[in-house]
């Protein structure tokens, strides 16, 4: 008996706790890590205008799978598929990849249990390319010299509905039902007139369905969170003949509340994606790695470190801004790949 009352004291007195961070002042970790998208709700009849940049870079070693890639094995094997028909040896290999993506976050409630978003995007892309040398040191690529290209555009866009599934003091479980547009191009091609390589195109180029659940949970100054979500392309192939391969992510998180604006977190990250599918044509003349659909995807492990901050009163009341880096910890990529460097998110929103 006397344990029973020793609990209902200890949960009557964190029950205030877990109530104070759902008050209408703003508390820095009531948004997740910066680079985790659809994760909290509004009111009904809140309105929330946000952006949000990543930046993303790949410069290291090449790998099949999770070993480090011979040069003799990136110049025999990573342009052959037996699905595609590739070039004899592999000339092409990336020295470097640099992604950017700029992204709006519109959000809107018209009722406690369901928040309406959409958010469009650019996308910015630049590849380096070296040349594969043979076991003696002999370029096999084109003239003795590497090259680069660039592209940029309009990104899918992204849309749909969070819908509250419960909630209870400290506790909170959504879904998300969201869906991507194919308002990006897969059309860019390189100056000789071929395809630039999948991973340059700013779109899909296919209809895709985004679903996700999203569970949170605060006591006091900590909250944590885990969130399971994916990406399914709904249709077989685009206008140019393949299909990106579906993408199936969970992630964990932990945050502290440090003072009344500012947070850390730290969260654990871990993504599959599959091969490129569909009319397997190679972009490019199947010269490159990047050029071959068998060379995308992998299981990929990130480790987040992030702050978030807000401005608890005053004028610029409720404007936050989260960063996180994202640091890759194991890289198990299908094919020949580069090695991941990491991934910069910057959020910044203001809900009215």
């Amino acid at each position: 008996m006397h344990t029973l009352r020793t609990f209902a004291c200890l949960a009557a007195m964190a029950l205030p706790s877990a109530a104070a961070l759902a008050h209408d002042k703003p508390v820095p970790d009531g948004h997740a890590p910066a680079g985790v998208m659809v994760d909290h709700m509004h009111k009904a009849g809140e309105f929330m205008v946000g952006y949000r940049y990543s930046w993303s870079k790949q410069s290291g070693e090449m790998l099949n799978g999770r070993q480090t890639a011979p040069e003799s094995d990136i110049l025999h094997k990573a342009c052959q598929d037996p699905k595609v028909a590739g070039h004899e040896h592999c000339m092409m290999k990336p020295a470097s990849m640099l992604m950017q993506m700029h992204m709006f976050d519109i959000m809107y409630a018209p009722t406690n249990w369901l928040t309406l978003m959409v958010m469009p995007q650019w996308m910015t892309m630049g590849m380096k390319m070296a040349e594969v040398h043979d076991p003696g040191g002999h370029g096999h690529g084109m003239g003795g010299h590497g090259h680069g290209h660039d592209s940029d555009g309009i990104g899918d866009t992204t849309f749909g509905g969070l819908i509250k599934l419960g909630s209870s003091p400290g506790h909170n479980l959504h879904a998300g039902l969201m869906f991507s547009a194919p308002t990006g191009s897969t059309g860019i091609r390189n100056p000789d007139g071929t395809l630039a390589h999948y991973m340059m195109q700013p779109g899909s180029g296919t209809w895709d369905f985004l679903p996700s659940l999203t569970y949170i949970g605060r006591a006091d100054r900590f909250s944590w969170g885990l969130q399971l979500s994916g990406v399914v392309r709904m249709e077989n192939e685009n206008d140019q003949g393949y299909r990106l391969g579906n993408v199936a992510q969970g992630t964990i998180w932990g945050s502290y509340r440090l003072t009344d604006w500012l947070s850390a977190s730290a969260r654990l990250v871990n993504t599959h994606q599959g091969v490129v599918t569909g009319r397997l044509t190679h972009t490019g003349h199947g010269m490159s790695t990047a050029d071959l659909p068998a060379n995308y995807g992998g299981q990929f492990y990130d480790l987040g470190f992030g702050i978030n901050t807000v401005v608890p009163s005053g004028v610029l009341e409720g404007h936050r801004l989260g960063i996180e880096w994202l640091e890759p910890i194991r890289d198990d990529p299908n094919g020949f790949q580069q090695r991941r460097d990491g991934t910069l998110v910057v959020n910044w929103s203001k809900a009215f």
